[in-house]
């Protein structure tokens, strides 16, 4: 442009028509490089959308598969635009130091922000849940629905949604329930001091045989867990699939409860027994 305009300057239109002209050529076979680029990254994007829609098919994570997407989108549209500066004779260094400085100054601004795209990159590379496990993180619980570049999203089970900043979500303490197939179920049942371990055992044993959902590859066990200030304490475990773990609970519960009551078993409440050994007498006093 420089040289363009020297040549006006100096009345050298012919020299100033030729440059001309060869920028006006120079932008159409940029323009059409856009245009053929657009397209090829657009076949190309497809073709990697269906091969990671088949990966997904044989268990790799959608959120995983839509991240990999969009680098390969992002990559593809990089090297078309190197491309149109080279041909447009546009200095590479200025531009990639513009953009530097401009990406300094949004980073400093959106800290967090980069902090949650960093946490989403890693969970998508580490891979600690997927979409579709329950976990508990952050003092929150849910199903996992959506694993999202800056944010995962879950479904608690009273179904409200929750957003996790994947930032704070990546550095925490998370436990993922639905990681094993099978899960073991703790009960705690408090009887008295009067009653029979051993019947009780014997009775919660014949309560998780009769119960098909209680796994038999792992045998259900009765153990002393406490004595406590009113009852001895045992804990009945059993394991089961993790998609019956809160049916088989509830439904023990509820079976333990009516099976010590006709076997004549007792589930105390707590209570205090105060012996006297003296008593004074505060007669007269006020």
């Amino acid at each position: 442009m420089k040289e363009f305009l020297q040549y006006l300057y100096k009345g050298d239109f012919p020299a100033a028509l030729t440059m001309f002209a060869a920028v006006l050529i120079k932008i159409l076979f940029a323009c059409i490089i856009w245009w053929l680029g657009r397209k090829i990254i657009r076949r190309l994007v497809a073709l990697i959308e269906r091969g990671l829609r088949v990966r997904q098919e044989k268990g790799m994570d959608s959120g995983l598969a839509k991240f990999l997407l969009s680098l390969c989108r992002v990559g593809m549209y990089t090297v078309l635009f190197v491309v149109l500066f080279e041909l447009l004779g546009l200095p590479i260094t200025s531009v990639a130091t513009i953009i530097g400085s401009a990406g300094l100054a949004i980073g400093l601004a959106l800290q967090g922000s980069l902090s949650n795209f960093a946490g989403g990159v890693l969970i998508l590379l580490t891979r600690p849940f997927r979409v579709g496990d329950y976990i508990v993180a952050a003092g929150l619980e849910g199903t996992v629905r959506d694993i999202g570049i800056c944010y995962t999203r879950l479904l608690t089970p009273d179904n409200r949604t929750v957003i996790l900043p994947n930032g704070s979500l990546a550095n925490s303490n998370l436990v993922n329930v639905s990681a094993e197939p099978t899960r073991r179920v703790d009960l705690t049942v408090p009887i008295s001091y009067d009653d029979d371990i051993r019947g009780v055992r014997a009775m919660l044993m014949e309560l998780a045989g009769a119960d098909e959902r209680v796994l038999t590859e792992k045998p259900a066990e009765v153990l002393v867990k406490e004595f406590g200030d009113s009852s001895v304490n045992l804990v009945f475990r059993c394991w089961v699939k993790r998609e019956d773990y809160w049916p088989v609970y509830f439904a023990m519960m509820e079976s333990i409860r009516y099976a010590m009551k006709e076997r004549g078993f007792t589930i105390p409440f707590q209570q205090l027994d105060v012996t006297i050994n003296g008593q004074s007498d505060n007669s007269g006093s006020k």
